[in-house]
């Protein structure tokens, strides 16, 4: 099949399950071109983007010029050189459908970013606003014989945005075959968007399990060694991580937390460290590469995400793909009810889910994994073979497959 991936920014450091189900995808045969409308110039690289040649199929959108003359050269030029889709693209300078904006051509150079590509089989939107613009193409009379799909991931479902969604959304759910997410939390919230869920499907993303493989023997060791990785942002809860670690330090248990990411709670999260003289117990080590991630957690006994519904939009985890990363290191996971997280591990089989904002209950279980070496170990492997049967990229790749294959025929 030919696949178009349309995505707001490409590369993103923590979107590694976006080039995960690209790289499925290409190593069973597909071909995939990748548009983006931004191009990520921070953040690292992950080397599998290097690897399969990614950042070669990668199509980005060229703002028109600022200058209006020039603007209007380039709009007569690729008139003449896209004859056969002339009509359309007359049809995107609408004033009836697009109203002032029809004098910036603005949407008309979005349009054109898809002529003159090969036809493909499938249009793959990543996060709502690509699969807006691709559902407005379909409304103007493009992309009548492509196949739909948008998947919803998290920040396009904001739980205090919902009003909003419900207009806006409209058009989407209009012309997608289906709309994919990723846990029962984000279904909740996408049936108040739009209660018919006729258009829903299932599908959570997943990880190379080959590659997140734990080459070691966990040590035995009295320090317990914790790992936190996710964007450093009040729902996430690094803060709290911090605070829960300091408890068990002020009960004299030995602790070391490694801290991975970055966000805009970073510089409190120094302040804390730096008040509490805890620099010796806490690393941030900021935003690494998915080989370091991988070789923090090879040396790490826990995983601990202790997020919340954020007080200021009450947006929460919505799967947290990372969880499903920690159990196939075979390490196991300390979560909080809050949000998916608690949909993407065995509670008390292969780690535990814990009451959101519960410090002492964080810590009881931190103290239970630290004097529990064997049953820790044991978590660990459960959690791989968890993870195996419902997280790795072959299972999800079927279940993509399928999903492709069945979508409706929106043509008529």
């Amino acid at each position: 099949m030919r696949i178009a991936f349309v995505l707001n920014t490409f590369p993103v450091t923590t979107e590694t399950f976006i080039v995960n189900q690209m790289i499925s995808l290409l190593k069973d045969g597909h071909e995939i071109t990748i548009f983006a409308f931004r191009y990520n110039k921070e953040g690292v690289i992950h080397q599998s983007i290097y690897d399969n040649k990614l950042m070669e199929k990668v199509v980005y959108w060229k703002a028109p010029p600022k200058n209006t003359r020039k603007k209007i050269q380039e709009f007569f030029s690729a008139l003449s050189s896209n004859d056969k889709s002339l009509v359309k693209l007359l049809a995107t300078i609408n004033p009836f459908k697009t109203g002032n904006k029809v004098l910036s051509l603005h949407y008309f150079y979005q349009c054109q970013w898809f002529l003159g590509t090969q036809n493909f089989d499938v249009i793959h939107c990543h996060f709502a606003q690509p699969g807006l613009f691709i559902s407005r193409l379909r409304d103007a009379g493009f992309l009548k014989k492509e196949r739909l799909v948008t998947t919803f991931h998290g920040y396009d479902i904001d739980p205090s945005m919902i009003a909003k969604y419900q207009e806006e959304y409209k058009v989407l759910f209009k012309n997608m075959g289906v709309c994919t997410y990723n846990s029962e939390y984000s279904k909740k919230i996408i049936e108040q968007i739009h209660p018919d869920t006729t258009k829903l499907r299932f599908l959570p993303v997943g990880l190379d399990i080959d590659k997140f493989t734990s080459k070691k023997e966990k040590l035995d060791s009295n320090t317990l060694r914790v790992v936190f990785c996710g964007r450093l942002v009040p729902f996430k809860g690094p803060d709290i991580a911090i605070r829960i670690v300091h408890e068990l330090i002020k009960n004299n248990i030995e602790i070391q937390l490694t801290i991975i990411g970055e966000g805009p709670l970073r510089l409190q999260l120094e302040e804390y460290i730096a008040v509490f003289n805890l620099s010796e117990y806490i690393t941030l080590k900021g935003a690494v590469s998915q080989e370091t991630i991988i070789e923090t957690l090879e040396h790490s006994d826990v995983f601990l995400l202790p997020g919340i519904h954020d007080p200021a939009t009450g947006r929460a985890e919505n799967q947290g793909l990372v969880i499903q990363e920690a159990q196939a290191m075979e390490v196991p996971v300390l979560v909080s009810n809050a949000g998916g997280m608690k949909y993407g591990l065995l509670n008390n089989e292969t780690g535990f889910v814990v009451q959101e904002n519960d410090v002492a209950s964080f810590v009881e279980k931190l103290v239970w994994f630290h004097t529990h070496p064997d049953q820790r170990k044991r978590m660990g492997k459960k959690g791989r073979e968890f993870v195996k049967q419902n997280y790795s990229n072959d299972i999800l790749l079927k279940q993509l497959l399928s999903l492709y294959k069945n979508l409706p025929d929106l043509s008529n």
